[in-house]
């Protein structure tokens, strides 16, 4: 049974902008895997207990960059398709960075965002509307599949500055395929894989927690559309639930540092060498 997800990307962002319309869409829902276990102070928080997993996986990601309380502080923080905000939120609530921007190719979820507090604008991932060597830190959670990822790359190396981050979370067939794609990214912007860590663990275990707990939601939905949203939210009684339940799915973190102009021989960016 197929995803409502369809490949085509105008369909594809057709679907998503219904999707953040919906008055029962949560306030703070991510689309990614997530993580469990949950942390307490993510659970028991009004703000983040609606999809507290998915937000979990944002904190995985954010504990595996190598800074500390005073450079979080410092830092000027970027995430591309960062959808409603959450993750964001979550940032600014844990580390309160001096600068937090979201960008996502949806509308409504830029408006959501904004109603979170979130400096959140509409943009173009292989297209970033900022100078060179902006950020700090520049963030994607599993949405590297919807553009392509060299000009991604490219973008993301332009927008740091030199030494900073991109902090990402992708999924693959396993961890040494989600590994290659990190290193086949990082010579395609110039970066150098810092550091990477498999979570599939922790992604299969959110999967099953959230199918439990939203079963009785989906029962009243007519066949067709309860069969193809368990396919797209990954629910019990879907071919992608059983791939990650079996361990044919992998989910992974990854951060990435930015070269600085010395170790890529100086090209410009105009040039189009990159």
């Amino acid at each position: 049974m197929p995803s409502l997800i369809p490949d085509r990307p105008w369909a594809r962002r057709l679907v998503y902008e219904l999707i953040y319309a919906w008055p029962g869409s949560r306030r703070t829902a991510a689309f990614n895997v997530g993580f469990a276990p949950v942390l307490p102070d993510i659970r028991n928080d009004p703000v983040f207990a609606d999809e507290p997993h998915q937000i979990q996986l944002y904190a995985e990601l954010f504990a595996l960059a190598p800074l500390d309380a005073a450079a979080w502080r410092r830092s000027s923080v970027l995430e591309v398709a960062a959808g409603v905000g959450g993750g964001l939120l979550y940032l600014q609530t844990r580390y309160r960075p001096g600068e937090v921007i979201g960008i996502d190719a949806s509308i409504v979820a830029v408006r959501r965002s904004r109603r979170l507090g979130v400096d959140s604008r509409r943009g173009n991932a292989t297209s970033l509307a900022f100078e060179d060597c902006r950020f700090d830190c520049v963030v994607c959670v599993d949405a590297l599949d919807y553009f392509p990822e060299a000009a991604f790359a490219r973008e993301a190396y332009r927008v740091l500055r030199p030494g900073g981050l991109l902090l990402l979370g992708a999924s693959a067939g396993t961890f040494s395929e989600a590994e290659d794609r990190f290193r086949r990214l990082a010579g395609r912007g110039r970066f150098e894989l810092e550091r990477s860590r498999d979570v599939s663990g922790g992604a299969r275990l959110a999967i099953e927690e959230r199918s439990r707990r939203r079963a009785p939601g989906m029962a009243w939905l007519p066949a067709l559309v309860r069969d193809r949203l368990k396919e797209t939210l990954i629910r019990e009684g879907s071919e992608r639930y059983r791939r990650w339940q079996s361990g044919e799915a992998c989910f992974a973190l990854a951060a990435l540092r930015r070269l600085p102009f010395a170790d890529v021989g100086r090209q410009s960016f105009a040039d189009g060498s990159f």
